[in-house]
């Protein structure tokens, strides 16, 4: 059975994250890059983000009997085809699971300017993600 309160804790999860890397907007790509706090902030604000978006897209696969995913990146094209999200934004999630591997296995090869783009230009798929699970979330529970 889907239970809204996990997912509305990871929800929690992903909105603090992401006022964090809201912020990391008024810097200019050189002041980011060259602050290694701020880079490694967003880092890891960036990775749980993400993992909690994973989360709450095993959560629904495993709690609806949903196909299961064997990567991570799969999971938001088992959610597209289940109409929990739309197809263009599964794309995009599923890009930004890569983008989590880099982070988790891959740190050193990660550029800071990528990553700068990334805050400032993809926030708004993991926002957008949030508001269709809420959506769903809400007509099946």
């Amino acid at each position: 059975m889907m239970d809204r309160e996990v997912i509305e804790k990871k929800i929690d999860i992903i909105e603090e994250n992401l006022d964090y890397l809201e912020g990391i907007k008024s810097l200019e790509v050189d002041s980011f890059v060259s602050n290694f706090e701020k880079i490694q902030a967003a880092k890891h604000c960036l990775q749980e983000a993400i993992e909690a978006c994973l989360d709450i897209a095993g959560h629904i696969i495993a709690s609806r009997g949903f196909p299961r995913a064997e990567e991570y990146r799969e999971f938001f094209f088992v959610l597209s085809e289940k109409k929990v999200i739309g197809k263009d934004l599964a794309l995009r999630l599923a890009d930004m699971a890569g983008f989590r591997n880099l982070l988790v296995h891959r740190y050193g090869v990660v550029r800071p300017e990528e990553l700068y783009r990334i805050v400032n230009e993809d926030l708004g798929d993991i926002r957008q993600y949030v508001k269709e699970i809420l959506v769903y979330v809400s007509e099946k529970t």
